[in-house]
């Protein structure tokens, strides 16, 4: 394509402000990818194959309401807006107050809401920002096989309660972290994302993204059915 390069696959446009802010978007990242991975799971952001599965995973298109969990710095916020409706609504959730605020710099669209706040919490953050009903997705890139398991659950479980029926719940993790993970509570083990999500959910179906560094899956929850 004219005036552009191509770098490592991707295609990569001549500096310009828009890639100014992706460079400093990814170097905030990885500076809080070293100094404390057990907050971010990984060092470099999600890149092009998994941003792709997990956003084809929530549909955006046919959403509302949307809230992305561990958002980072917002690789996968920018192809999410991409594909919503114009009065659709994105409430981002961020514990983390320099890549929240990163987020916020780099991502400028009326449709969103950036939260800093924990997990957790997800009903009573978007209570505070007025909504006050369910959401159509949950997309999640919370690293949920290295948070202690009494967090894990209380997130897990919020995400159950504020999702509407016939909603999505989406969720990647590492190929790896079924056989090897560690936690400060738990310790050296494996993690089973699929088992964990079962617990909070009805129907779970995985998809692989053996093209990913490291390699993962993208699950997709649905709520349980009523009786």
């Amino acid at each position: 394509m004219h005036g552009e390069r191509e770098v490592l696959g991707y295609h990569a446009l001549p500096m310009s402000r828009a890639s100014r802010t992706d460079r400093r978007s990814f170097f905030t990242f990885v500076k809080k990818g070293i100094t404390d991975f057990h907050q971010t799971a990984s060092i470099v952001p999600s890149g092009r194959f998994l941003v792709n599965a997990m956003v084809d995973a929530a549909e955006p298109e046919r959403a509302r309401t949307i809230v992305e969990l561990g958002p980072g710095t917002g690789p996968m916020t920018g192809p999410l807006l991409a594909r919503m409706k114009k009065d659709a609504k994105l409430f981002t959730i961020e514990i983390d107050e320099p890549l929240h605020n990163e987020l916020v710099r780099s991502h400028d669209d009326p449709r969103l809401t950036a939260i800093l706040g924990s997990a957790e919490h997800i009903e009573e953050l978007l209570a505070e920002r007025g909504h006050t009903g369910k959401v159509d997705v949950v997309f999640s890139s919370l690293g949920m096989s290295l948070i202690p398991s009494t967090i894990r659950q209380r997130i897990l479980e919020s995400a159950a309660r504020v999702l509407a029926p016939g909603g999505t719940y989406v969720q990647f993790g590492y190929f790896h972290t079924r056989y090897v993970t560690w936690t400060k509570d738990e310790g050296l083990k494996g993690f089973d994302y699929r088992g964990t999500l079962e617990k909070h959910f009805g129907r779970v179906t995985r998809q692989p993204v053996p093209a990913n560094f490291p390699p993962a899956w993208v699950y997709r929850a649905h709520p349980r059915t009523r009786a």
